[in-house]
């Protein structure tokens, strides 16, 4: 499937899913000048759900990613002509670096088994586990399903605690791909010694056990490479991860699903029932682990590792309102917000017309985003047969909203005193199917 406005809608005909039986599915993205990325859906709802999946744009990566692109030669045979080391530089966002050598001799072949010859671009990224933006950014997600895991079981659920992830990518300018490598290369990759280790609770050191996961970046799996132990840097630790394909890694400790069987619920007072609110969580590391949107004043968070975690909690306009922090995420828990008075729901209606022909309205089913104007945080409100609410609106305030479809559609809306009507309009492609009845 291709999008040329990164945007999809799909329907599962599939049995009614549940938190106990949910539908599962992988979603993999390619597009030019990103890396590649995926994202692994849990769906155990019958409601719509939106989902966004976040790629690195190479020219322009978020904080905490760094890239450093070089170029080598192969010979005919895709044989390495001239040692290569590569190390990513450092930033504010990213104080560590990362390093591969790319030996002379190795033999580089695509996936059907050709040599990749000639001048190649060699890229090496690679991602930290301490800022928000690259975390987000981490292929697949963190719950997810494994091809194998490090305790030798077969396709099997749970969740990843990362602690660092490398990316090598080697292509000739008309993109054909290497991604086997005749011997294996090895990475350095540094590590932040106040990361803790989620097994014993203290903070990494020398010695420590971290498994590897490798990621195939055309089917978005993850499967168990190795385990690998940390070693002394100077001041701090660093991993040596031997690479035997072109391709992503990352050292992550694994918790296979079911050690959080009930998953954590947080018992939010202070809120309004029916009110918006956005929360994010962290782990014991105080890492990014999921964020999400509610009306609701029992939040239920599914498939979570035990263990420390931090739950924030965020009023429409992003100021945060409360937080809870607790030794354990399983079960259940209390947070109390203080939350903005006054706020007012807006009656929305959406229409789509075609731009080839003025007979033809639709009043589609969709999702909308708004925020206000010159904020940064987005809300969320689904519509049914164009017609439904934006909650948590300050009086009088402008708003951009829209639907994503072929591109995000926005205006820019007024929300007045009191609740109100207002409707969004849609321009759809005259190259769609009800366009060209």
């Amino acid at each position: 499937f291709e999008s040329a406005k990164a945007d999809m809608f799909l329907v599962l005909k599939v049995e009614v899913p549940s938190t106990s039986k949910p539908a599962e599915l992988r979603i993999v993205a390619t597009a030019p000048g990103y890396i590649s990325s995926s994202i692994y859906l849990f769906i155990d709802k019958t409601k719509p759900e939106p989902f966004s999946l976040r790629m690195v744009r190479k020219a322009d990566p978020p904080a905490g990613v760094v890239l450093k692109q070089e170029t080598v030669e192969t010979a005919s045979t895709g044989t390495i002509r001239q040692t290569k080391t590569i190390t990513t530089p450092t930033n504010a966002s990213m104080t560590a670096s990362a390093t591969v050598t790319i030996s002379a001799n190795t033999i580089l072949k695509d996936d059907k088994g050709q040599p990749v010859a000639g001048q190649l671009s060699a890229q090496f990224a690679t991602y930290s586990s301490q800022t928000e933006a690259s975390l987000r950014a981490f292929p697949g997600g963190f719950t997810t399903r494994v091809l194998r895991d490090n305790q030798g079981n077969a396709s099997v659920k749970g969740t990843f605690s990362p602690i660092g992830y490398i990316s090598l990518e080697l292509a000739t300018a008309n993109g054909q791909k290497a991604t086997s490598l005749s011997q294996p290369l090895t990475a350095s990759v540094q590590i932040p010694s106040l990361l803790k280790n989620p097994q014993t609770g203290q903070p990494l050191k020398q010695g420590d056990q971290i498994p590897v996961f490798s990621y195939q970046e055309t089917t978005g799996e993850w499967t168990f490479d190795q385990t690998i132990s940390l070693t002394q840097s100077g001041s701090g630790l660093q991993a040596s991860i031997p690479i035997s394909k072109a391709s992503g890694y990352t050292l992550a400790f694994w918790t296979p699903d079911g050690s959080c069987a009930t998953g954590g619920q947080w018992t939010i007072t202070g809120k309004p029932e029916g009110k918006p609110i956005r929360w994010v969580l962290y782990n014991g590391n105080q890492q990014y682990v999921a964020d999400g949107t509610s009306s609701n004043n029992i939040l239920s968070i599914s498939r979570l590792s035990a263990g420390a975690a931090r739950l924030d909690l965020f009023a429409p306009d992003g100021k945060v309102i409360g937080s809870s922090t607790v030794s354990n995420a399983c079960g259940s828990h209390t947070v109390t917000v203080t939350y903005p008075q006054n706020l007012i729901d807006l009656d929305v209606t959406i229409t789509a017309y075609c731009e080839n022909r003025n007979d033809i309205q639709v009043s589609p089913s969709a999702w909308v985003r708004y925020r206000k104007v010159g904020t940064e945080n987005w809300q969320q409100s689904f519509l049914t047969a164009g017609q439904g609410k934006l909650l948590g609106l300050e009086p009088n305030t402008d708003y951009e909203a829209g639907v994503d479809y072929n591109g995000f559609n926005a205006v820019v809306i007024n929300s007045g005193q009191t609740s109100g009507n207002q409707a969004i309009k849609i321009q759809l492609p005259s190259t769609i199917s009800v366009c060209q009845q």
